[in-house]
């Protein structure tokens, strides 16, 4: 009997390789939202400790503020995408993984919706001038506790080996895996490189402010340092990810050249962010900060590429090979459904460029 369930019989709707790209695309802007949320609130709870002293760090920290509700509107609906792609190609492993802890993976449907419900009393208390530091630091605990349990799971479904124990020891779902040397590197990776990702939002956000604003010069400033202090964190946290990979896949990663290309860029972009954003810091205008975007883009992908290998080689590893799959496309359904798709993007990110405007409009005639 293999480790995995058995295939669906049902065969796939699309190519294997048109999944994939779907997943990858959806998952850099997820990762992108997310990166600014946990950034975003890690900044804003210790710019509104150290802005007893500092009025334009209280200041910077609620131009933050106001902006995560939409944040956390981006995380949610750019993660479903890539969630069910992902549940289309890796099923037998990630529908195991999922049910085995259970009651960890249904808490992540409550734990969101309770930090969405702090997030808009963060934004109203700004607007009242109340405030909100430790209502912050309970978000961030638990949007960092939901970051722990997607890696959590996303390393599980690589680990079909332990899931008999894991069963044995609760039928219920109510036991977190433990022991596995890749699970704290990877959440560590994602939360850490989220203030760096963060400080490219915090240079470019001067853009939405008034001229006179008092945090403006701020927010350049500590955006590009960020970028620089954690570009180099994400550096040693990257190389910690690789190291403790079973030697299998590291050989499966180090042996095909594509993985090689993506690490390259990965390392050349992750390189180039700490030069560009120290020199952004102490400059004006927003050629650099906007070169920053761009190379975090490179960064992200090629990150999102090599995840998508560290997982593809641990399943092989096991016999699951993704690209082994039944594939009946119905390319007239494809099409309409890419055209929508790529409507249904342009429509959210309007949306929220709207939303933005009408808060920036709220705030100047208030």
């Amino acid at each position: 009997m293999g480790a995995f369930p058995g295939v669906d019989p049902i065969p796939l709707p699309a190519p294997v390789w048109l999944f994939k790209l779907l997943n990858v695309v959806t998952l850099v802007l997820h990762f992108y939202a997310v990166h600014f949320l946990v950034g975003g609130l890690a900044v804003a709870i210790l710019w509104r400790a150290m802005g007893k002293s500092r009025p334009a760090m209280a200041r910077g920290s609620d131009e933050i503020v106001r902006r995560l509700p939409l944040v956390m509107t981006y995380v949610i609906n750019l993660g479903i995408p890539p969630l069910l792609f992902t549940q289309v190609l890796y099923g037998r492993a990630l529908y195991t993984s999922s049910v085995l802890i259970g009651f960890w993976w249904l808490s992540v449907i409550f734990m969101i919706i309770f930090s969405y419900a702090l997030l808009y009393s963060m934004a109203k208390r700004v607007e009242t001038n109340k405030t909100y530091g430790w209502v912050a630091l309970i978000a961030l605990i638990v949007v960092l506790k939901v970051g722990m349990i997607y890696s959590a799971n996303m390393t599980l479904m690589l680990r079909p080996e332990s899931w008999n124990a894991m069963y044995a020891t609760s039928t219920a779902g109510m036991y977190l895996p433990g022991g596995d040397p890749t699970t704290t590197p990877r959440w560590l990776y994602m939360m850490l490189a989220s203030v760096g990702v963060t400080g490219i939002a915090l240079m470019l956000l001067p853009t939405r402010l008034d001229e006179d604003h008092p945090a403006r010069a701020l927010l350049r400033s500590w955006g590009g340092k960020l970028l620089a202090l954690f570009s180099a964190v994400e550096i040693a946290m990257g190389m910690w990810v690789y190291s403790v990979q079973p030697e299998a896949v590291r050989s499966g990663l180090s042996g095909n050249s594509f993985y090689l290309l993506f690490f390259a860029l990965w390392l050349i972009t992750a390189l180039a962010l700490i030069g560009t954003g120290l020199l952004a810091a102490s400059r004006t205008g927003y050629a650099l900060p906007s070169l920053c975007a761009v190379a975090s883009f490179v960064n992200v992908l090629a990150m999102v590429l090599l995840r998508d290998g560290i997982r593809d080689v641990s399943l092989s590893v096991h016999g699951l090979n993704v690209w082994d799959r039944a594939v009946v496309a119905n390319w007239s359904t494809i099409i309409l459904f890419l055209i929508l798709f790529v409507v249904a993007v342009g429509l959210v990110l309007w949306m929220g460029k709207v939303v933005l405007t009408a808060q920036r409009e709220t705030a100047q005639h208030g």
